[in-house]
């Protein structure tokens, strides 16, 4: 199909979506991409009123639980209840609760190895182990004396960790350096991108074959070279690793003429990239308002697995048990965090969008008034509902897979169907990416916009599978580049640093290099998103003489070329 738009999509049907008055001429119909802010109306918002009423929800809750909850209690307490180190509080039903054991700091056990739940042992609060009794882990006795061994591993793993913090502390410099080293080769390789697409994407693609070469040859080598009689297992990764060798060279092979649309899109994603250089501040806001949902949702979570009430399990056994409303407060918070989150990644994808659609359309490009302010402000204005509703599906479809997951008992089955399932999610993601894309541009609900995408999807799906993942492959390979060459900086500035603790100033750099590239090309997977779709419309919406294309040069030939090459005719 190479890079025509939808042969089945006519003009007509683009104002039918954007509900414009009828018109004897297309072309003369008020159709703008992005749409206006002032024909643009609030969209789905019941959904967002859904997701407002729901955190409200599950707000009392959550205060409920934490109400029952004490931190001091995952450090096990004695078989009454009572925590040591602390005075308890008395409950008139048990005689022995609200012992004031504030100077009883250590839990001693008696029968450990008799019982297998922990918490029908014998347990007492102690000031010091009793004699025959030995602190094998900080604030716990266990009878027997201690091996000699493990002390020493003990004190060993106790002085490594102090060496190690104090090795990291005098790191600090060439570590602050070594990230941002991180970062500057993150963002030189988006550069290389901008300058020599070409070049990167065939360079990358040509270093994975040649690899690839020597890992098949090397695995089929070593799997000869090895005399047993029993080598099933061992055939498996050459048999892999030759089959993704073949399938990269089919591609490479069978579509080649298609990588160009990969070269040409990637082109444009820079040059929108850098026009708004400020889109990278996007993904890195998105990345912060997640970490704080998440580290919010894990501080109530240590909080919410604490609580329960005072109950006898045996005569003379305590337990805090947590109840059915703890229990599902717990569930409940889980799954509003993982739609908090998607929500949070909804608005990301349709700022980036707006701003980029802004671009492509725009006459003057080098004067765009604020694009990603005004994006951001029409996505909050009037598109937060359907950010909400894309988001619930995706939280909808995780919730239906683990609890079909947790029926199965049969491992295999288990883990064919999640991986069924899987393909399914990451399927219903990208389309939900792209109705957030086409209501940024069109400003219409999720279900209407994600049709209309889904449409223009499957009359290009020759191109939209090179795109993706000819083109994920690529940026996955970058990202991958981006660590390697990170960590060969951190190489060069620990030269002279004689510790056997150098590894983890590698892990950390390694951590946040791969980190820093992922939010940098996240944002060039939504741009390269953006600038296909845009450019269908573009087509449809202009005729190049009357309505001049609003895409580049380097686009046009494109589209020329693969007339000339695939046979087609102008829709």
């Amino acid at each position: 199909m190479g890079a025509s738009a939808s042969r089945s999509l006519q003009p007509e049907q683009l104002a039918m979506f954007k509900k414009l008055p009828p018109s004897n001429n297309f072309y003369q119909a008020e159709i703008e991409i992005p749409e206006r802010e002032e024909n643009r109306v609030p969209t789905d918002k019941k959904f967002l009123i859904v997701l407002g009423v729901m955190i409200l929800v599950l707000l009392p809750f959550v205060i409920y639980t934490l109400c029952y909850s004490d931190m001091d209690r995952l450090s096990i307490y004695d078989q009454c209840g009572n925590i040591c180190g602390k005075k308890n509080a008395k409950y008139d039903q048990w005689e022995c609760t609200g012992q004031d054991y504030t100077n009883k700091k250590l839990l001693q056990f008696d029968n450990l190895h008799d019982v297998k739940d922990i918490y029908l042992s014998s347990r007492r609060c102690v000031s010091e182990c009793y004699p025959g009794y030995s602190e094998m882990l900080q604030g716990y006795c266990f009878e027997g004396e201690i091996d000699r061994t493990e002390a020493t591993a003990d004190v060993d793993l106790e002085n490594w960790s102090s060496e190690l913090g104090v090795f990291l502390q005098s790191m600090a410099w060439r570590l602050t350096l070594a990230c941002f080293l991180s970062l500057g080769v993150a963002l030189s390789m988006l550069y290389l991108f901008r300058v020599a697409a070409a070049a990167m994407v065939w360079s990358i693609l040509a270093g994975v074959l040649v690899l690839l070469v020597i890992l098949v040859a090397f695995l089929w080598y070593g799997y000869f070279k090895i005399e047993s009689n029993d080598k099933g297992g061992l055939i498996i990764a050459p048999l892999f690793f030759t089959i993704m060798l073949v399938i990269l060279v089919a591609v490479l092979v069978f579509l080649y003429k298609k990588i160009a649309l990969v070269i040409v899109i990637f082109k444009e994603a820079m040059k929108a990239t850098f026009a708004m250089p400020r889109l990278l501040l996007v993904p890195i806001v998105t990345f912060f308002a997640d970490l704080l949902v998440v580290v919010i949702f894990l501080i109530a979570l240590a909080f919410m697995l604490s609580a329960g009430t005072l109950t006898e399990i045996i005569d003379g056994y305590l337990q805090y048990q947590p109840n059915v409303v703890m229990q599902f407060s717990i569930i409940f918070s889980f799954w509003m965090t993982f739609w908090v989150s998607q929500f949070l990644t909804g608005i990301q994808y349709m700022v980036i969008a707006g701003a980029v659609s802004k671009w492509y359309f725009a006459k003057d490009k080098n004067n765009l008034n604020a694009p990603i302010i005004t994006s951001a402000s029409i996505a909050f204005k009037f598109h937060l509902g359907t950010a909400a509703f894309g988001s619930l599906i995706i939280t909808v479809m995780a919730i239906i897979r683990s609890l079909i997951s947790s029926l199965f008992k049969n491992k295999f089955v288990k883990a064919c169907f999640d991986s069924c399932m899987s393909v399914i999610e990451d399927f219903l993601k990208y389309l939900s990416k792209n109705a957030y894309i086409m209501t940024a541009m069109h400003g219409k609900p999720f279900f209407k916009s994600g049709k209309r995408a889904a449409r223009i999807l499957l009359q290009n799906v020759a191109n939209i599978v090179v795109l993706n993942y000819i083109g994920d492959f690529v940026i996955v390979m970058a990202q991958v580049l981006v660590m390697l060459i990170s960590l060969l900086f951190t190489y060069l500035i620990l030269q002279g640093v004689d510790s056997p603790h150098k590894w983890a100033v590698y892990v950390i750099v390694g951590i946040i290099s791969i980190i820093v590239a992922a939010i940098c090309f996240s944002i060039f997977e939504t741009v390269i998103d953006t600038i296909y779709l845009c450019f269908c419309e573009d087509k449809l919406l202009n005729d190049g003489m009357a309505r001049p294309y609003a895409m580049s040069r380097d686009l046009m030939e494109f589209m020329e070329d693969s007339k000339k090459i695939f046979g087609e005719k102008k829709t």
